[in-house]
């Protein structure tokens, strides 16, 4: 082949072709049969496809006329490649341009039909010309602007032409510009020509409901089309194109990425894109950049949207070749949308980086893509449960080898236009990159489903002597970046055409696994996991080292793995602790693990390792149900080490491939001849500061300085700096995580420190007061002290608690010493031994002051077992002891019923018949009359013997009426449940309150949709009268609850002789009025108890009540039994039958259970279930419950029970609950879509998913899905009271009176 080059362009005459033989120049050569035949290189004419979307055929002659110029697009990776001509003439039957220079052939649609060149006609008949006239700024060009007009105002620009405009550097002046108009709904930009800008393109700013269809922009500067403030929605960018976009050199500021530009930009996914073309940019060719909030004056219009979670509207058969990145979404924090944001039919093609790169967010899908010929066709770095499917990914076509071969070495040469022009450059498929942490933000993983790979092997060599790129592959993980590498990542019905390469791990992350779900990635069909080939995963012993050892992976057959985080001290250097972890499979199996060896192999850089949140990693990948031991080891001694704390958490709890682990124990190291002897008395390391700030961390994000001068004249201390200029507030602190194994059951704990306050402007002394709680950073006047509090971490169970272990103690307003003491006291409890990870810190004063510490000492005191047996705190005020101690439940002659007799005692043999209400195990107590009572009522509760804790709130006694029809197991919840399920279950109730180290006690009261006697209005559901004294009510104390005529009152009395009298009673606030309803109806008397997060608690108390007269609830008539509107006539079943009187049974070993409605509902729709029978099977989680809706013509057959994702994608609206059998929580999803097809049954829209939860296990409470006036809504309840939202209400498009109909369905969760 002879190449002609431009060198060769123009010469005078002939060109002389001349033949020799090296080394002979005698001899005569006789040639034969010569010719010279072009083949190919330079082009005079181009054949149009016909527009598909036309309805005319070929090319018009009236627009493609002589003598208009056109644009052809880059057929290389390279922007610049793209080609201007000017049309000789057009043949308007046959599609044919003739050209009057030539151009470098294209690549065509004849070459390949996917990746053909674009034609745009660059000219318009309409010309505006931005005058070359100032030399001192030659990039201030024209503007177009259209400025605050909105909608009905309708604006019609088609058919323009622009040279020259936009003046880089200055806001606001581009070549076409909507600047906040608002919605402008029927105004249209079309078939502009956009050429040769000075700043930006088209800019859409501010305004909404904007259509632009088939706008040209050529030879930009800065983003092409754009919306510039994030706070864009609806606007429609239909077959739009974009080319050779450049930087700009000047930016508006630094807020803005024009130096990159991006040929279509856009802030907020809200809106629609469909059949666009980014051809050719220096950056990227669709950047998705969006943020947590709108920016510039839209976020004054939006100021509580949220842009990277919102759903993407339409994003349909968009184009992107010849950038830098196709299409991205970077950097920014990341978009995150709610539900599973769907890039449909993309194609990303002739890339120099990636086809598509998905960065710092999640639930991103790539369906029906075409990518080809990029660096990385998809790459997903710091992304989460994203999706590819049903798409094709080439590495290297045929089609652009060729032309690679065609340009010969100039092609690696700059501009490069070859793939792999770089010694070591390699192509990869797919690269999926680490992610933060598995848990966070519902993470489940990428998924490839149903996917064809070809063109990453040596079939894809060119026919020159060397393969175009070897060493790529299929899929790829590097090293760069490396933290926690999700084992949910996961490949079905995956296709590898030829010989790719399907896996390449040497330089790769050490603990790749990634799930084969049906076998199609793997040799020989089997189901399993591709895993790195290193000791540090290989545990299961069925795995083995792929055949092709260049892949450094191995493959376990059959199996389920799982992953959990070991978080250790962040002051160990990565890679210097090693967790070896030996075991056996789960029982079933039983046989012994290979032992591996994990270190903390992230390489991510810890921005802040001394903030208490950063942690040294270790990540733990084993088989699913087995059994583990594991201890620590210093890597380069080998000798056994514990490090204070090893914090444990699964990161795959959603979407896993099977249970938790049967056991995971730790070596603590606690006799004396593996380490020396702990030192538990002291457990606070570097206290005084004089040498280091060693073992420290800050709360927070401003650090620590190791300040100069300490307490009592020592010369170091601690600051934890707190400007609220840098981000300060009351959280900020300084703190230190103690030695887990020194945290034992009933032993009782000291702390004691120095601290001074300073303000952290002026580094004057700062006054702090006792009385002033936890309030907003920006109050001014708050001037709270600092507390101590221990955190104590258990996230395998889902228990974190945060006592309060100090307090200072003494006003610095009244002592006016620079250093003031803190101290306190703690006892152990059960919950906190089995905490993993305990961090006692300093924190609470407002923002701009500055807490400096010295002196921190933190001392066991106490050796005793026995919380029973544990002193007092403060014995002259306190019990000298607290037990659980199980009573019968009260006799006949009781007027209560107790909510349990682990910690109620009915004390009936005292005269004065007392009820005690203790415990030590966080039970919740409730006592409630038997009888209602009629007309006036009176509660008087006197209590005696109270104990009180050195550590925070104490314990509450609340009092209170409620209705005849409520039981005690109503009235009683936990503490979160106390507002929802209690407060909205009664009628009326009061409460005192105290803190452990203060002489106060706070009262409140509260009635039911009550008005205050003044006639001023309150809430509609409570309204509130309280009141304070500075006197501790702890010792003994009484309360009184009253109604008289229809209001509500209630007093406190420290008099405890005055307790059947009125006098020595001080009433709190003002009297409540009940609404009439209340006046008079029988309600129940009661008490309880309200932890305040305590889980221990005791307290005697006396009980007199009085009324107008009783009336037995249950006499009247016999109750009326609940009766389930599904039975076996009215229902379609799976696994389950129905009844009146029964209610629905779903059971059995089938993988879920089903039931529809055989009717259809019209209007608004409640369905409510109570569950009244759920059996715990084994340790994970248990099978959840599910109420939906469904379309009128919805049948069994026809729900994909099978798939939750399918499921709550097919069904209108969906809300389900999971529970665990040890733990004291629900959790709710909610699911509703919009746009849902109700006749055809199909889901064609986003859905929107939702979740929620409370601290309470539903094992008898009740889930609602309601749809209300065209909008749906979830809700929970504990006692089918009060109701907890799930999310927030969602439009349905099926409107508000479409029929539906209802089910429920079971959700295995490996139960």
């Amino acid at each position: 082949n002879i190449l002609l080059t431009e060198e060769h362009e123009g010469t005078d005459s002939s060109a002389r072709l001349t033949t020799r033989v090296l080394g002979d120049d005698t001899s005569v050569v006789d040639l034969m049969d010569v010719s010279l035949n072009y083949s190919g290189g330079r082009v005079t004419q181009l054949t149009l496809e016909a527009d598909p979307s036309s309805s005319s055929a070929g090319v018009s002659s009236e627009c493609w006329g002589e003598g208009a110029e056109v644009l052809i697009t880059s057929h290389t990776i390279q922007h610049e490649s793209a080609q201007v001509a000017i049309i000789q003439s057009v043949d308007s039957n046959t599609g044919i341009i003739t050209l009057e220079d030539t151009i470098y052939r294209p690549i065509t649609v004849d070459d390949d039909y996917q990746t053909g060149v674009e034609v745009a006609l660059l000219t318009r008949n309409i010309r505006l010309t931005s005058a070359e006239d100032d030399s001192e700024d030659p990039l201030d060009g024209g503007h177009f602007i259209i400025l605050h007009t909105s909608n009905p105002v309708i604006q019609t620009i088609v058919g323009v032409e622009s040279h020259g405009f936009g003046q880089q550097g200055k806001l606001g002046k581009y070549p076409m510009h909507f600047h906040m108009c608002d919605s402008v709904e029927g105004s249209v930009v079309s078939k502009l020509s956009v050429r040769n800008t000075k700043q930006r393109g088209i800019v859409v700013h501010g305004t909404n409901d904007l259509y632009l269809s088939e706008n040209i922009l050529h030879n930009t500067r800065g983003h092409g089309f754009m919306l510039e403030d994030g706070g864009e929605t609806g606007n429609t960018f239909v077959r739009n194109l974009g080319a050779v976009s450049h930087g700009v050199t000047i930016r508006i500021s630094d807020d803005e990425s024009d130096t990159n530009p991006a040929t279509f930009w856009m802030t907020n996914p809200d809106n629609t894109w469909i059949g666009n073309v980014a051809a050719g940019s220096a950056f990227s060719g669709f950047w998705f950049e969006v943020g947590a909030r709108v920016r510039g004056p839209s976020q004054a219009v939006y100021p509580d949207m949220i842009p990277n979670t919102l759903a993407l509207r339409h994003f349909i058969d968009n184009v992107s070749h010849s950038n830098s990145q196709g299409l991205q979404t970077y950097p920014q924090q990341g978009y995150r949308p709610e539900s599973l944001a769907v890039f449909r039919n993309h194609k990303s093609y002739r890339n120099r980086l990636s086809g598509v790169f998905f960065h710092a967010g999640g639930r991103l899908s790539l369906d029906g893509a075409y990518l080809s010929d990029n660096n990385i066709g998809v790459l997903i770095d710091v992304d989460h449960s994203d999706v590819i499917s049903n798409s094709v990914i080439i590495g290297s076509s045929s089609v652009y080898r060729n032309f690679v071969e065609s340009v010969g070495a100039a092609a690696y040469q700059w501009p490069k236009v070859a793939l792999c022009a770089s010694a070591g450059e390699t192509l990869a498929g797919v690269r999926l990159d680490s992610f933060h942490d598995g848990h966070l933000f519902g993470a489940t993983g990428t998924s490839l489903v149903n996917v064809t790979f070809s063109g990453f092997g040596s079939s894809s060599s060119s026919s020159s002597a060397s393969a175009y790129c070897p060493g790529s592959t299929v899929l790829h993980v590097n090293s760069d970046g490396i933290m926690y590498f999700d084992t949910r990542n996961r490949i079905e019905q995956v296709v590898v055409g030829d010989d790719s390469t399907k896996i390449d791990l040497c330089n790769s992350e050490p603990q790749v696994a990634i799930r084969d779900i049906d076998g199609s990635f793997s040799d020989g069909g089997t189901p399993g996991f591709i895993i790195s080939n290193t000791n540090a995963i290989k545990a299961h012993p069925d795995c083995y080292a792929l055949d092709n050892a260049e892949t450094c992976a191995a493959f376990c057959p059959n199996t389920c793995l799982r992953s959990m985080t070991v978080s250790v001290p962040s002051y160990y250097e990565r890679g210097a602790l090693t967790l070896e972890v030996t075991g056996a499979l789960a029982d079933t199996d039983g046989r012994a693990i290979t032992p591996i060896r994990v270190k903390d192999f992230q390489t991510k850089h810890i921005k802040l390792p001394r903030k208490e949140s950063s942690h040294g990693r270790l990540f733990v990948t084993l088989p699913a149900g087995g059994h583990y031991t594991a201890r620590f080891l210093l890597t380069e001694s080998g000798t056994p080490v514990w490090p204070l704390y090893a914090n444990l958490q699964y990161e795959d709890t959603e979407g896993n491939c099977g249970p938790d682990f049967g056991s995971f124990a730790i070596d603590e190291l606690e006799s004396s001849h593996q380490q020396p002897q702990l030192q538990c008395d002291q457990l606070v390391q570097n206290g005084d500061f004089e040498t280091s700030d060693d073992f420290w961390w800050h709360v927070g994000n401003l650090g620590l300085v190791h300040a100069d001068g300490g307490a009592n004249g020592s010369m170091k201390s601690l600051m934890a700096p707190n400007a609220i200029a840098n981000g300060g507030g009351q959280w900020v602190g300084v703190g230190q995580y103690l030695d887990t194994r020194c945290i034992e059951e009933g032993y009782t704990y000291t702390l004691s420190a120095k601290i001074k306050l300073t303000n952290s402007v002026t580094n004057a002394l700062v006054q702090c007061n006792l009385n002033d709680g936890y309030s907003s950073s920006s109050d001014p006047n708050n001037n709270s002290c600092p507390g101590a509090t221990l955190r104590f971490v258990n996230n395998v169970d889902g228990v974190t608690s945060w006592p309060n272990v100090g307090t200072m103690q003494v006003d610095t307003s009244s002592s006016g010493e620079e250093w003031n003491t803190m101290e306190g006291t703690f006892v152990a409890t059960a919950e906190n031994v089995a905490a993993h990870a305990a961090f006692l810190y300093v924190s609470g004063s407002p923002a701009d002051v500055d807490i400096t510490v010295d002196d921190v000492s933190f001392t066991r005191v106490v050796t005793n077992t026995d919380i029973s047996d544990a002193p007092s705190f403060v014995p002259s005020l306190t019990p000298s002891a607290i037990t659980d101690v199980p009573s019968d439940m009260p006799s006949i002659n009781s007027p209560f019923d107790a909510s349990n007799t682990e910690s109620i005692q009915f004390l009936e043999n005292n005269n004065d018949d007392s009820i005690r209400l203790v415990t030590n195990s966080g039970k919740d107590s409730t006592v409630l009359t038997k009888m209602a009572h009629i007309g006036d009522l009176d509660m008087i509760v006197h209590f005696e013997d109270r104990f009180v804790s050195d550590s925070g709130y104490q314990p509450q006694l609340v009092l209170f009426f409620a209705p005849e029809t409520a039981s005690v197991d109503d009235l009683t919840t936990n503490d979160n449940g106390f507002e929802p399920y209690f407060e909205s279950t009664v009628v009326a109730w009061m409460r005192e309150k105290i803190f452990c180290c203060m002489d106060h006690t706070w009262f409140t009261v509260k009635a039911r949709s009550a008005v205050a006697l003044d006639g001023t209005t309150t809430t509609p559901l409570m309204a509130t009268s309280s009141g304070s004294i500075a006197q501790k009510m702890n010792a003994a104390g009484s309360l009184r609850l009253k109604r008289t005529a229809g209001v509500i009152s209630g007093y406190f009395s420290f008099d405890n002789g005055g307790v059947s009298s009125s006098s020595g009673w001080t009433q709190i606030g003002s009297d409540l009025v009940l609404p009439v309803s209340n006046q008079t109806a029988p309600l129940k008397m009661g008490f309880r108890i309200k932890r305040e997060w305590h889980s221990a608690y005791n307290i005697t108390t006396t009980a007199i009540l009085s009324s107008d007269g009783e009336v037995d609830p249950n006499s009247s008539s016999e109750p009326t039994a609940i009766q389930s509107s599904f039975t076996d006539d009215n229902t379609d079943r799976i696994s389950a039958t129905c009844g009146v009187e029964t209610g629905c049974s779903l059971a059995g070993p089938d993988y879920n259970a089903v039931v529809l409605s055989k009717q259809a509902f019209t209007g608004d729709v409640t369905f409510i279930i109570q569950i009244t029978n759920r059996e715990i099977f084994g340790t994970g989680y248990q099978t959840g419950i599910w109420l939906f809706f469904a379309p009128e013509n919805a049948i069994l057959e026809g729900i994909p029970y099978s798939n939750d994702n399918d499921f709550r994608s097919y069904a209108l609206a969906t809300v389900g609950d999971k529970i665990y059998p040890t733990i004291d929580h629900t959790w709710v999803s909610m699911s509703s879509q919009s746009g849902h097809d109700s006749s055809s049954g199909s889901s064609s829209s986003s859905r929107t998913d939702q979740s929620g939860g409370d601290s309470w296990k539903n094992t008898g409470g009740y889930l609602k899905l309601e749809r209300i006036g065209g909008t749906v809504k979830a809700s929970m309840s504990a006692n089918g009271n009060g109701w907890v939202d799930i999310g927030v209400e969602q439009p349905i498009t099926t409107g508000g009176n479409a029929p539906i109909k209802v089910g429920l369905r079971t959700q295995r969760n490996w139960a």
